[in-house]
């Protein structure tokens, strides 16, 4: 669960300066499914008492960003509860409007799968999400989040903006922009992890992954200091 930073901040804010606007994909907090490794699809399972506080902890560190001169538009979420209690910390903190809610941002459907822990699943279904079937595909998930990105970029107006979404659709997406090496088999996003993406002009560009804490305070305002405009 290491974070990654797959551009550097210089090149990063070249991408950005050519025309690009930063995403910042950010995991909700967690809730009790995630604390007992229980695979958490479309359930509309709320936040605990930890997801709060690591939910207002990441509003402040994002705020911070704000007095250093960064400058979020528009704050986006999934529909479940849990994303949106946690967007709705982040966008209180920067003064912004109440979060946008965009279907696209709900987490991937897992079928006969959702619900069951790590030890169920092997032994209910030991072939995994192709044994269950009717499970969203990691392919169909990534597009849709790509998508999704479109739909935030309008909210936004083609400015800075964060979504609140799930660690599967993150996955998915870093899976299919960083062909395999991150994301979905191979990584796992931490609750309340930011990970960051160019979009606008052609394919997507990933940035960061499971960026953590302070670091994903220090990560993009080194964006701003290297002459992007968030």
């Amino acid at each position: 669960m290491s974070p990654y930073v797959l551009v550097s901040p210089q090149l990063a804010a070249h991408y950005l300066l050519e025309g690009r606007v930063l995403v910042c994909l950010v995991r909700h907090g967690q809730t009790d499914w995630n604390l007992v490794k229980r695979l958490q699809g479309r359930e509309n399972v709320p936040l605990n008492e930890m997801g709060h506080a690591q939910s207002a902890g990441l509003s402040r560190i994002i705020e911070g960003t704000r007095n250093n001169g960064v400058s979020f538009s528009a704050v986006c979420t999934s529909p479940l509860v849990r994303a949106c209690d946690t967007a709705r910390y982040i966008a209180d903190s920067l003064s912004l409007p109440a979060p946008t809610v965009l279907d696209g941002l709900i987490e991937r459907e897992y079928g006969s799968l959702s619900g069951l822990t790590l030890a169920e699943r092997k032994q209910l279904f030991p072939g995994g999400e192709r044994q269950a079937g009717n499970v969203e595909t990691v392919p169909a998930a990534a597009a849709r989040l790509v998508s999704a990105l479109d739909d935030m970029l309008e909210v936004s107006g083609h400015r800075t903006v964060i979504g609140v979404t799930h660690g599967g659709l993150i996955n998915a997406a870093f899976s299919r922009l960083t062909s395999g090496e991150l994301g979905t088999g191979r990584t796992l996003t931490v609750n309340c992890s930011v990970s960051c993406i160019a979009a606008g002009l052609g394919e997507p560009i990933p940035l960061a992954y499971n960026l953590q804490g302070e670091g994903a305070a220090l990560y993009i305002t080194k964006l701003l200091l290297r002459g992007a405009e968030i």
